[in-house]
């Protein structure tokens, strides 16, 4: 890969030692790194967790949901020195979840213990029940998954 040996120790080329086509990696295309921005914004339904009987519609991690994060973990971190850092774990993510239903959580498709549909406020308020981590790690796991949607798997999302 690259190396020859110097000593009794190998050494490994830099990248930029190397002739253009003998290149230690491929080169990602424009294509694959094209992100669906339509999705991003208005959202996309996600199902989380095969195990789970859920999907939901959410957008991604959007510069909204990112900027009020960042506002209100700074607002509640006057209180702990300034950092954010410092903030204990429970306050962390209820900011977080606060931020989620605010900027990404749109809709939900999911029935309760007696087969009753649960409706989007109920799950908001479930979510925010620490009882029920597991839930909200699948609402953050939802918009994940929208924000790292590639634009081919966005299209292909649509024909089905």
């Amino acid at each position: 890969m690259g190396g020859r040996l110097v000593g009794a120790r190998p050494f490994i080329a830099h990248p930029s030692d190397q002739r253009p086509d003998q290149g230690l990696t491929a080169m990602a295309n424009l294509a694959s790194l094209k992100r669906s921005s339509t999705a991003l914004t208005t959202g996309a339904w996600k199902r989380p967790d095969p195990d789970l009987d859920l999907q939901i519609l959410t957008r991604g991690f959007t510069d909204e949901y990112q900027d009020a994060q960042a506002s209100k973990q700074r607002k509640a971190a006057k209180g702990f020195g300034g950092d954010p850092e410092k903030l204990p774990v429970a306050m962390k993510r209820s900011i977080n979840i606060e931020c989620l239903i605010k900027h990404c959580l749109i809709d939900v498709k999911m029935t309760d213990d007696d087969g009753n549909p649960v409706s989007f406020e109920e799950f908001c308020d479930t979510i925010r029940d620490p009882d029920f981590s597991e839930l909200a790690t699948a609402a953050f796991t939802a918009a994940g998954m929208v924000s790292a949607d590639r634009e081919a798997d966005a299209k292909e999302a649509e024909g089905n």
